[in-house]
């Protein structure tokens, strides 16, 4: 299983160097990846505005082209160098299109000139834990988004995880080890596959016990991979 993965990789590089010549393999890569870049641009948008999601996810397309045009395949894998392309792109093309929205707008540094009262200063440590209540509301609700994908509730992911310190420790490393397999974080974002027999193979684990913590790892490797600040924080 492990070196089908890793076969999988070597072709995704190919096909973006053959990309930037060939407009076809461009389509076709571009296309292949219109459910994650529909992800991304949906993770970064409100709800309920429609508009500005498409306008998110033409940005995550173009970034995704640009990705293509200047990847390099000496310097690394494909996906990884396009996941954060496209990342940093939504993250300075949301901050333009949200700029006066309460919702999303970061809260603004207080006048430094304004007297340091006792009053003024609460005000603002309450206007920040408001705001950092709310952020952590809306990733929760992008979190349990997530998790459906997989077919995994809140229910399930709160009845399989783990109960004790040595699993949850051991569950955790694997988590480690995971995340610095580029190949495994491919096949679980791209092929949408949890890959039990190349994880088994870097862990040592046996299957059946990956099997019974497929959803606390999934569940845990999403908010790791994902941008969850505050959620990540209980992860660790």
């Amino acid at each position: 299983m492990g070196a089908e993965i890793l076969e999988r990789t070597d072709d995704l590089n190919s096909r973006a160097v053959a990309a930037k010549s060939c407009e076809g393999e461009m389509e076709s890569l571009i296309n292949d990846f219109r459910p994650f870049l529909h992800s991304r641009a949906a993770r970064y948008s409100l709800k309920d505005d429609g508009t500005k999601r498409e306008e998110l996810f033409g940005a995550a397309m173009f970034a995704f082209y640009e990705a293509i045009q200047g990847y390099d395949i000496e310097k690394g894998h494909f996906f990884p160098f396009a996941n954060n392309v496209v990342r940093y792109n939504l993250i300075d093309h949301v901050r333009k299109i949200y700029r006066s929205d309460e919702r999303v707008a970061p809260l603004d540094d207080y006048d430094e000139e304004q007297p340091s009262t006792a009053i003024y200063e609460l005000s603002v440590r309450a206007h920040q834990e408001t705001r950092r209540r709310e952020h952590i509301a809306e990733e929760i609700e992008q979190f349990k988004s997530e998790l459906s994908g997989w077919g995994i509730t809140m229910e399930s992911l709160a009845q399989q995880s783990p109960k004790h310190k040595k699993l949850s420790d051991t569950y955790k490393e694997l988590i480690k080890q995971m995340l610095g397999s580029p190949d495994i974080i491919q096949t679980i974002q791209i092929k949408r596959y949890f890959p039990i027999k190349a994880i088994s193979e870097i862990s040592k684990l046996p299957p059946k016990k990956l099997e019974r913590a497929r959803t606390f790892i999934l569940a845990s490797l999403i908010i790791k991979m994902g941008d969850y600040d505050f959620l990540s924080e209980y992860v660790s």
